[in-house]
């Protein structure tokens, strides 16, 4: 009887200690979270930007878009440039410097090509990889002649 309560107490002290041992290797083990090996992104948006389309040194109308994106927390907490003016303008540029037959007719590509460029673009200037992903809040094309219309309107 003695031994089964000895054998029986020296079981359980074995399975604590086991488990504490495993346990307590598993704590020392550092694994990488992704977490931190990924950068915390922010999302930010654009002040509305307002592009003239011209042909032939003809206004044929106007491109307004407001512009999000993701960028790198850190890397704009630690920056004094605010990258939101970076985005817009060389959105500004990006779009006035395109086929103005490829915004006007609204061909995807297009599209797409802007977005990528933009980010692109916009991390040269700022000389590090700040913006990760640029996507378009919002996009109105208006023709000369509405543009005239809500000026009237607004007097």
């Amino acid at each position: 009887m003695v031994r089964l309560i000895v054998l029986s107490i020296i079981a359980c002290l074995s399975t604590i200690g086991g488990v504490y041992g495993a346990a307590t290797w598993k704590a020392s083990v550092q694994t990488p979270d992704a977490k931190d090996s990924e950068s915390k992104l922010q999302m930010m948006k654009t002040h509305m930007v307002s592009v003239p389309i011209l042909r032939d040194g003809e206004v044929l109308g106007y491109v307004v878009t407001r512009l999000q994106f993701t960028a790198d927390s850190e890397l704009v907490k630690a920056s004094s440039l605010q990258p939101e003016v970076f985005v817009a303008d060389e959105a500004f540029r990006q779009i006035y410097e395109t086929t103005p037959a490829d915004i006007k007719t609204g061909r995807k590509q297009a599209i797409k090509d802007l977005a990528a460029n933009v980010a692109v673009g916009a991390n040269k200037r700022l000389g590090r990889d700040v913006i990760k992903d640029v996507m378009i809040d919002s996009w109105t094309y208006l023709s000369k002649a509405d543009m005239m219309k809500n000026n009237e309107r607004n007097r």
